[in-house]
C-alpha cells in the first residue's frame, strides 16, 4: 500500500500540475491544452473518431491515414515531414479500430508552421494516386507479413470468430482483396465522411503560454466541417458457448489465443477487470507466466491484455509453445484464467504494476498528450487520465475474485498447428 501511495504522490508531482486549457469550437471541436516547463517542446495528438466503423471496403480508413502525409496541394511529402524534423520532431498518422490518429511533435517556434501543415493535411490532402498504388501495396505486404507471425495470424482468425458480424470482424489493416480495390475515389469520400468536427480531439502538451497560441490554434481548426460522423453502428456481441478453432500453418511453433467476456470500458467493472489481467497474464508475477512458463514449461512467452474499445469488449490470453504441446497448453491456459486462485499479494502486485506503467508511460510530451486525447475521445472525459490511478488504487481483493468468476465463464480460442 505505501508503494502505491508513494507512486500516486509522484504522478501528482510530475504530472499533475499543469493545468488542462479545454475549449470547444463552433463546429464541435474539443481542444485540450496542458502546459509544461521544460526546454521548449510541445506534442500534440489529433483523434478523429471513425476507424473501421462503417467502412465500406475494410481497410480503407487505415489506407486513408496513411496518405494524409505523403502530400497535400501545397506540400510535398518532404515538406510536411520536414515542418517538423526540422525542429528535431516528427509526425505520422494511422488508424486503430476506432479512431484515425495524427501524432506530432516540434519545438514551440516550430508550432506556427507546424500548424500550417496541419491544415494542409486536413483540408486539402492530395491523396496523389501514385501514392495511393504505393501505399496499398505496403498495406497488402503488412498483410501477408502478419501471416507469418503466430500471434497475429491466430489473432486474425480469432478476430472473425468472436466479432463475427462486427466491425471489429477485420483489423484496421483491412482485407487483401478489399485493399487492393480501394480507388482515389473511395478515399477522398471516406475523408469527408470521417473528418466531422464533433468527432474531432485534439490534444496539445507542451513549453507554451495558453493565451499566446490559443488564437492559433482555434484557427488551425476552425475549419473542420461540424457534425458527427454517421458510420457506428452500436452494437455489442458477447460470447455465448465454448468454441474451439484449429488452424494450420506452416512452422516450428504452436499458437494459442482465447477470448473471454470482458465488462464495458463504461463501467465500474473495468478498473477491476484491469487489475484482474494484471494479475493472470501481466509480467513474471503473473499466473499466466507462473503456471504456464515457470511450472509447466509451456511457453515462449504468454500473457493477457484488455484492450479499450467501444463495443464487444474482449480479455484474450495467450501463449506460444512447441506443437507438441499445443492441445495441453489450451486446456491449461483455459484453467488458469477461469480457475486460479488470486491471492491479496497477487493483486496488490497487480494494481502497483498497472499504476509504474502507468506512470512510466507518461514521460515524454507526446504520451501525456496522447492519454488526454485518447480518454476524450474514449467517451471518458479527459480528466480521467488524472482518476486512473486512484481508481486502480481502490480496487479490492474481493471485487477482483468476483469478477474472475463472473466473466470468465465462456471462451472462444484458436489453435494455430504445424
Amino acid at each position: 500500500m505505501i508503494a502505491l501511495l508513494f507512486l500516486l504522490m509522484l504522478f501528482t508531482l510530475s504530472f499533475g500540475g499543469g493545468k488542462v486549457h479545454e475549449l470547444v469550437l463552433d463546429n464541435g471541436v474539443k481542444i485540450l491544452m496542458k502546459e509544461t516547463h521544460g526546454s521548449g517542446i510541445v506534442s500534440g495528438v489529433i483523434f478523429i473518431k471513425s476507424g473501421v466503423h462503417g467502412e465500406k471496403k475494410r481497410g480503407l480508413t487505415y489506407l486513408t491515414a496513411l496518405l494524409l502525409t505523403k502530400g497535400t496541394k501545397k506540400y510535398t511529402s518532404y515538406d510536411i515531414a520536414s515542418a517538423f524534423e526540422d525542429y528535431g520532431g516528427s509526425i505520422s498518422a494511422s488508424a486503430t479500430d476506432d479512431y484515425v490518429e495524427i501524432d506530432f511533435a516540434t519545438k514551440v517556434e516550430g508550432l506556427k508552421r507546424g500548424l500550417e501543415v496541419l491544415q494542409s493535411m486536413l483540408y486539402e490532402p492530395a491523396f496523389n494516386q501514385e501514392d495511393l498504388n504505393r501505399e496499398k501495396m505496403n498495406v497488402i505486404n503488412a498483410i501477408r507479413s502478419k501471416r507469418e507471425r503466430g500471434m497475429e495470424f491466430a489473432m486474425e482468425h480469432l478476430r472473425a470468430l468472436t466479432f463475427k458480424g462486427t466491425a471489429y470482424e477485420v483489423s484496421p489493416l483491412g482485407k487483401e482483396e478489399d485493399v487492393n480495390s480501394i480507388s482515389r475515389q473511395d478515399v477522398i469520400e471516406r475523408w469527408g465522411e470521417i473528418l466531422k468536427g464533433e468527432d474531432v480531439v485534439v490534444s496539445l502538451v507542451g513549453d507554451f503560454k495558453t493565451q499566446q497560441v490559443e488564437s492559433m490554434i482555434k484557427e488551425a481548426f476552425s475549419k473542420v466541417p461540424s457534425g458527427a460522423y454517421k458510420g457506428f453502428e452500436h452494437k455489442d456481441v458477447y460470447i455465448e458457448a465454448d468454441e474451439i478453432q484449429k488452424v494450420k500453418r506452416p512452422g516450428a511453433q504452436a499458437t494459442v489465443l482465447c477470448a473471454f467476456n470482458a465488462p464495458s470500458i463504461k463501467s465500474e467493472d473495468a478498473f477491476t477487470f484491469k487489475v484482474l489481467v494484471s494479475a493472470l497474464g501481466n509480467g513474471m508475477t503473473s499466473k499466466l507466466f507462473k503456471e504456464l512458463r515457470e511450472k509447466r514449461g509451456y511457453a515462449y512467452a504468454t500473457y493477457a491484455y484488455y484492450p479499450t474499445r467501444y463495443f464487444s469488449p474482449r480479455m484474450f490470453a495467450y501463449v506460444g509453445t512447441s506443437p507438441e504441446k499445443g492441445e495441453s497448453a489450451l486446456e491449461d491456459l483455459i484453467k488458469v484464467v477461469q480457475s486460479s486462485e488470486l491471492t491479496e499479494e497477487d493483486v496488490k502486485l497487480a494494481k502497483s504494476k498497472i499504476i509504474g506503467d502507468f506512470l512510466l508511460d507518461h514521460q515524454t510530451r507526446l504520451k501525456q498528450a496522447w492519454y488526454l486525447g485518447f480518454y476524450e475521445i474514449m467517451g471518458f472525459g479527459w480528466k480521467m487520465d488524472e482518476m486512473y490511478p486512484d481508481k486502480i488504487a481502490k480496487v479490492s481483493f474481493e471485487d477482483v475474485v468476483k469478477l474472475q468468476k463472473e466473466y470468465l465463464k465462456k471462451y472462444q480460442c484458436v489453435l494455430v498447428e504445424p
